[in-house]
């Protein structure tokens, strides 16, 4: 047989089961056409129950925020009128305050002082069950007493002293859900309707005027109660046959429905399956002219490959040949190249063979580091936990002598203090990793900076027992002094973990060329030659690594390089070997610019003078020992725990000074500091902000807020006390710093 007949064999073998597959892929077709259109149906009534879900939260909000009015809680009919008159948007709603007997106290829906209505039965009954439940509901469709309008209403408990004393209702005019259906320009042909729980019409399109507050089809309202949501067939009260799609409001347990018309869903998927029918034909015409115009050119190019094929079976290369198909062209070439092709394909399969051994050696060093990084941090995290537990028992067991109490708090604030800074040093590796850090420059004396970070260590007890060599230059720097300060700290800590006592620590600054030079040295443990290159890496894990062995995260190092490089500088360690020392370098960039800085103020005040400080914590116990510590300082101290209390007491008092958190109940931080610089005789008064966010913008947000010190939980006390009396004397509201 030959080619051409082959040919014809395989185009016609090819086409029945095009044909066939295609009389399948079509009827499919058709039915994913009706799939995406019913598919769209669900989608939009997903959308319209979000849209009426949003609109009833954002009812109960507002509710909720009036439930907090003190006009409301007293049952101040007058105040309560006006406060809920100034919160209403629109003509299609009001506001109700109602007594638990049933006595509308306020109804904004009347102008003020008209004789309000007695409630319905029904609406008595719903009031009832509010208060009885204390948990804010929506109702099913009502009719307004005065007006016999349809309506719904939102209903929200006001608690007094823990009690529901009234009801605060949001009632709206039926109608006005239908903006949810308008917003969406939904074809005139569809159907749409909402329906409450009872199966009574709220909204409807077309037809409002006919079926609002009538029961709707009861095969449709018997699927709604049947499943939350799904697609019904049925025959409209208009008589359309339509598609029904259906889904339950979460919020107000009401059915919302889309109709499309059978007969426009089912033209759509016709009109695109007659489309596919005819590309097919067309594509078979096309694919069986092309088949027969080029079978010739084809048998040609054929015979010239096996002529090529004798060649290459003789050991030559068979010459280049230029035919009317390119496939065969590179066919006359990859005979050519082959053995060449075969012998490069197994050196490149090698070198893949050996990448993937990297790749995996590395993925399991990866995750057995991790594995040991959480395993640490665990431990880390015990240890202390441990010591807090202790040391509270300690303390609150009988009869323990007051020395050993003592001893106790001391651990208790020791340990305290140390998962601090295991949480700020992750913090701060992740936030400089992200990029979500800046820092504040400003000129600070680098040698000055670093013998009062050896000051704070010694009177910790950090340094005991440790013999301490100094040679430190005043060398001015413009950099983060919180940073920096960050820099000294892990470096000196380092140093002493890995010194035993009586060991010998050598600190030094001086200046090199265009350079500021801090050098950390130790006769400790030393570093081993296989960690040195990967000493700053993050969680540097291993038998050698000298993190493992001490405790810690094996995270300080890696902040030291990352902070250093931050400012423009580098690091650098060395060591000759374990049980040899070690010794760090910080090299920074010298302020030529830097102007002497660090005199004192003249009109400076001492530290330790009583203060005037106001308060406001929402939290009792927290405020409770701010407050006590703050007091034990000789301070006189205001406490408030809300933002509106607290701002009465700012004005009649007149404070020195206001901490202030920003997760305030009612009126936040951010707003009391507003009300604070924007009210005549207080509007200069220093505002601390006090947060448990520390992230760049918490800061930002602080200072354009006007605040003028940013600070993180918990609170250290004697730096609090230390910008207490800095911000009193020296009040600068552009100057914010997160500390």
């Amino acid at each position: 047989m030959k080619v051409r007949s082959y040919l014809l064999l395989m185009a016609l073998a090819t086409l029945i089961p095009v044909i066939i597959f295609s009389t399948v892929a079509i009827g499919q077709l058709l039915e994913a056409e009706r799939s995406a259109a019913l598919r769209g149906m669900r989608e939009t009534v997903n959308a319209i129950t979000l849209a009426i879900d949003a609109e009833l939260s954002s009812a109960e909000a507002a509710l909720a925020v009036l439930a907090q009015s003190e006009a409301i809680k007293s049952g101040d009919s007058d105040s309560a009128y006006w406060q809920a008159k100034a919160v209403g948007k629109g003509r299609d709603e009001w506001t109700v305050l109602t007594a638990l007997n049933g006595q509308q106290l306020m109804n904004t829906f009347f102008p003020r002082g008209a004789a309000l209505p007695v409630l319905s039965p029904r609406s008595i009954a719903r009031i009832e069950n509010v208060a009885r439940t204390g948990v804010p509901q929506v109702s099913d469709l009502v009719i307004v007493t005065a007006s016999m309008e349809h309506a719904i209403a939102v209903d929200y408990p006001v608690k007094v002293d823990g009690r529901v004393r009234y009801i605060l209702t949001k009632a709206f005019r039926a109608d006005h859900f239908a903006g949810a259906l308008q917003e969406r320009n939904l074809p005139e042909s569809w159907v749409i309707g909402i329906f409450d729980r009872s199966g009574i019409s709220i909204v409807r399109r077309p037809g409002a005027e006919r079926f609002v507050g009538r029961p709707v089809r009861p095969e449709l309202y018997s699927a709604s109660r049947a499943n939350a949501s799904g697609v019904l067939r049925h025959e409209t009260r208009d008589g359309v046959d339509v598609f029904d799609s259906y889904t339950h409001s979460r919020k107000a347990g009401w059915t919302i429905a889309v109709g499309v018309p059978v007969a426009e869903i089912e033209l759509a998927a016709r009109r695109a399956v007659w489309l596919s029918v005819l590309g097919l034909g067309a594509a078979v015409l096309c694919a069986a002219t092309v088949a027969v115009v080029f079978a010739r050119r084809l048998i040609g190019s054929i015979d010239g490959a096996v002529d090529a094929a004798d060649t290459l079976a003789k050991g030559e290369a068979p010459p280049p040949l230029k035919t009317s198909v390119g496939e065969v062209d590179q066919l006359h070439l990859a005979l050519n190249n082959a053995g060449t092709l075969i012998q490069r394909g197994q050196r490149e399969r090698a070198e893949l063979l050996l990448r993937e051994q990297q790749a995996r050696r590395l993925a399991e060093e990866q995750n057995k580091a991790k594995d040991e990084f959480l395993a640490m941090l665990g431990h880390e995290l015990r240890n202390p936990l441990s010591a807090i537990t202790s040391a509270i028992d300690v303390i609150e067991a009988p009869g323990m002598k007051q020395a050993t109490v003592e001893r106790a708090r001391s651990i208790l604030r020791q340990q305290t203090e140390h998962l601090g800074t295991i949480l700020n040093d992750l913090l701060d590796l992740s936030r400089i990793m992200s990029g979500k850090i800046s820092l504040n420059i400003a000129p600070i004396d680098l040698g000055r900076t670093v013998q009062m970070c050896i000051d704070t260590l010694k009177t910790t007890g950090r340094m005991t027992g440790h013999r301490l060599v100094l040679d430190l230059h005043p060398m001015r720097i413009a950099a983060d002094a919180t940073r920096i300060e960050q820099i000294v700290n892990n470096l000196l800590i380092n140093a002493v973990k890995y010194t035993p006592e009586d060991g010998l620590i050598d600190v030094s600054v001086r200046q090199e060329g265009e350079s500021a030079v801090l050098t950390v040295k130790d006769t400790g443990i030393g570093i081993s030659a296989d960690l040195l290159p990967h000493i700053f890496d993050v969680f540097v894990q291993g038998s050698t690594a000298i993190d493992r062995a001490q405790g810690g995260l094996g995270i300080g190092l890696s902040l030291v390089h990352q902070l250093v490089t931050m400012h423009g500088g580098s690091v650098a360690a060395s060591s000759k070997g374990a049980g040899q020392g070690s010794s760090f370098t910080v090299r920074l960039p010298v302020s030529v610019a830097a102007a002497t800085s660090g005199t004192t103020s003249p009109n400076a005040l001492p530290a330790g003078v009583s203060r005037r400080i106001l308060l406001v914590e929402d939290n009792e116990q927290a405020r409770l020992m701010v407050a006590s510590m703050l007091g034990a300082h000789g301070h006189i101290v205001y406490e408030s725990g809300n933002g509106l209390d607290g701002l009465k007491i700012a004005v009649e008092e007149r404070p020195d000074i206001a901490i202030v958190d920003i997760g305030l109940p009612g009126m936040d931080g951010y707003q009391f500091v507003r009300k604070v610089r924007d009210t005549r005789g207080i509007a200069g008064m220093p505002v601390i902000a006090l947060t448990g966010y520390g992230q760049e913008t918490d800061r930002q947000r602080a200072l354009q807020a006007g605040f003028n010190l940013h600070m993180v939980k918990p609170v250290n006390i004697p730096k609090l006390l230390e910008e207490i009396d800095r911000l009193i004397v020296h009040d600068d509201s552009e100057t914010v710093r997160t500390l």
